[in-house]
């Protein structure tokens, strides 16, 4: 845990190392540190500076001797809670210019960002998980989704999204229908804060798109495999009037009964 901890102070794997043999055996001269820690003395020198430099190593004299040895308790304790503060602070930043921006309070360039490969297109939708309590759009081809992106992947994230509180209206074409039975993850209804119409017979599509905050993500189907991030409130403001019209023209999923069932039990494990 003391490793980790101090990893987030930005220290090196050496410098750990370092560290925590002067916290458990006292000071050391260079040499001695050098040799029981195996880490060469030009690079000891180098990593001993920078605890220095962070208040965690003092440098003093023994018997003539030069020696190395951990700062205070009070010491350490101040430097962990000055780093505490300013996390707290820093998030609290964060928190605020995120709500800026969700309120249009903060105006920006259009962003672009792209992206290849399973991976790649599963961090595209992961995206929209740092928001929370917003509804969002999806215009969903969702036979190819989960295609490329993995049944495994959609249930973990409606799982977060019905956490996070995101409510979601989903279009899907005629021809990209899912038996619900067997995917009880992609449920609509109150508990699953989520709609879905099946868009009429001569709307197809292959790539789809979710618009959601002043963001719209894009995903082609598995035999492009790409897709990518625009983040631009007049491009995301389009798409959602052009997804209201179709939405009109949609008609509800409807579930059978034994869906239901499978729906509900998949729902109270949550």
């Amino acid at each position: 845990m003391i490793d980790y901890t101090l990893f987030q102070l930005g220290l090196k794997d050496d410098e750990v190392k370092a560290f925590l043999y002067l916290l458990e055996n006292g000071a050391q001269t260079a040499g001695n540190l050098a040799k029981r820690t195996g880490i060469s003395r030009p690079s000891l020198y180098v990593f001993l500076k920078n605890l220095e430099n962070l208040g965690l190593v003092v440098e003093s004299q023994k018997n003539g001797v030069k020696v190395f040895g951990t700062a205070t308790r009070e010491k350490i304790n101040s430097i962990f809670e000055r780093r505490i503060d300013e996390l707290q602070k820093g998030k609290g930043d964060v928190e605020k210019a995120f709500l800026e921006l969700q309120a249009g309070k903060i105006s920006t360039s259009p962003k672009l960002q792209f992206f290849e490969g399973k991976d790649g297109l599963q961090h595209i939708l992961t995206d929209m998980l740092l928001y929370k309590n917003i509804e969002t759009k999806a215009y969903w081809p969702i036979k190819s989704m989960l295609d490329i992106l993995s049944e495994n992947f959609f249930e973990s994230l409606n799982k977060e999204r019905i956490q996070r509180k995101i409510y979601t209206k989903a279009i899907w074409p005629d021809n990209q229908t899912v038996d619900i039975k067997k995917h009880p993850y992609l449920g609509s209804g109150i508990g699953f804060l989520r709609e879905i119409r099946i868009a009429p017979k001569d709307i197809n599509f292959s790539m789809g798109y979710w618009v959601y905050g002043r963001k719209t993500a894009f995903i082609s189907s598995k035999k492009e495999a790409f897709g990518f991030i625009i983040e631009s409130r007049e491009l995301a403001e389009t798409l959602s009037s052009q997804f209201d019209v179709i939405w009109k023209f949609s008609k509800p999923l409807l579930l059978s009964k034994s869906s239901e069932r499978e729906v509900e039990e998949w729902l109270r494990e949550i």
